[in-house]
């Protein structure tokens, strides 16, 4: 805890012209989202719904899981990434205004869950399942992932924002983020279990997989981590944070990413092989309803392909993990596989003969707008570069 900073200029970012790229790329998708929700809710207003979770989801899971990664880090005292754990709390900045997101959810239920209905009072399966699937439950829930995740923002965040503030020597929020990083990561991993059974799973509350939280919890991970990738490659090759970054870092980067590729993969698998074992109706019919004709059979088809295989391939050598074009490829490609991910969950449960269009890209361009602005407000208000104990170990880190 003693280890000093390294004479170097602490890059910011206030004047980046990449920040106000980012910036006015933002405006303009939120343009586009804006345009084709007032479209939408016009021509087929049957389509708001289900776009809203698929794009909000996309942009919470990334932001909460970012937060998540932030506790991580600091679990396992991640010597190696203290040059890139700003950049990891840029991308978790979004989350206490992303939490407003819930409040749809919360206001107007029975638009987004038909167990919400009177009108399935009577039926056996929803009947067995009303201790949980009942509204002041809900919202209760919603809360509670609300408050946890507000809270773990601020703590971790918050402290490692403070630390910036503090003379050489006092490390004393980076000890208060160590020390209880073994508890957000527990609270993480139960809200987010439960958030993804409640705002995913209960869209087809007949249907139920008992890995269906681990499974979301890998395709966010993952795209975190593409995320994440894909920041500090920008970054670096901008030149902003070239005295930090190193190819060993992108090493890491791309192992992290290839690891829970493969991750996903396996998850995903043992969900679908269990449920094609059991061949049981209540648990097969999610599948038939998503592999039949049309556009979720292609969807279906396209889901492996972006999250496992091209990624996979991509990232097998050692130097394609050190090199900055296949790192930001195989980024874009698990971005890209998330959003199929999440349609494939999302869509079919509410029109499974929908054939996706024009409605489906303005609302998700306009959901990743708003990340984009809120993602920026950070950038350009604290360094790139964290005070960290574990700063001079990080740079000169040796990826095996």
């Amino acid at each position: 805890m003693d280890a000093h900073l390294p004479e170097r200029r602490i890059p910011t970012l206030q004047n980046a012209p990449f920040v106000h790229w980012l910036r006015r790329l933002g405006v303009v998708f939120l343009g586009v989202g804006v345009v084709g929700s007032a479209l939408t809710a016009l021509l087929t207003p049957e389509r708001l719904a289900p776009n809203y979770i698929v794009g909000f989801f996309f942009i919470l899971s990334v932001a909460v899981t970012a937060t998540f990664m932030t506790a991580l880090l600091f679990l396992v005292r991640a010597g190696w990434s203290a040059v890139i754990r700003r950049i990891v709390e840029f991308i978790a900045s979004p989350l206490p205004f992303l939490l407003l997101g819930l409040l749809p959810f919360a206001l107007l239920p029975g638009t987004f869950f038909h167990w919400i209905h009177e009108l399935h009072a009577g039926d056996p399966i929803l009947g067995s399942k009303s201790w949980y699937l009942n509204e002041p439950f809900f919202l209760v829930r919603l809360l509670l992932y609300a408050l946890i995740w507000a809270a773990m923002y601020r703590f971790l965040i918050g402290n490692s924002l403070r630390q910036d503030t503090l003379p050489e020597g006092d490390w004393t929020p980076t000890r208060r983020n160590l020390r209880w990083a073994a508890a957000w990561v527990l609270l993480y991993g139960l809200s987010f279990t439960f958030a993804s059974v409640d705002l995913l799973m209960a869209l087809e509350p007949h249907w139920y997989s008992t890995i269906f939280g681990v499974y979301v919890f890998a395709a966010s991970f993952t795209a975190t981590i593409a995320t994440v990738t894909l920041l500090v490659v920008a970054l670096r090759e901008q030149g902003y944070l070239r005295d930090f970054v190193t190819v060993e870092h992108y090493h890491d980067l791309g192992k992290l990413l290839f690891a829970f590729c493969i991750f996903w993969a396996y998850i995903a698998f043992s969900q679908y092989m269990l449920i094609w074992y059991g061949n049981l109706p209540e648990e097969t019919v999610y599948f038939l309803k998503r592999m039949g004709q049309g556009t979720w059979q292609v969807f279906g088809i396209l889901l492996p392909v972006f999250r496992f295989v091209l990624p996979f391939l991509l990232l097998l050598r050692r130097d394609a993990k050190r090199t900055p074009a296949v790192l930001v490829t195989a980024s874009v490609i698990v971005l890209v596989g998330h959003y199929l991910d999440l349609a494939w969950i999302v869509l079919p449960a509410f029109a499974p003969s929908l054939r996706w269009g024009w409605q489906e890209l303005t609302l998700f361009v306009g959901f990743l707008g708003v990340f984009m602005l809120l993602l920026t407000r950070l950038m350009v208000r604290v360094p790139a570069v964290a005070r960290d104990p574990y700063l001079e170990e990080s740079l000169h880190t040796v990826s095996g």
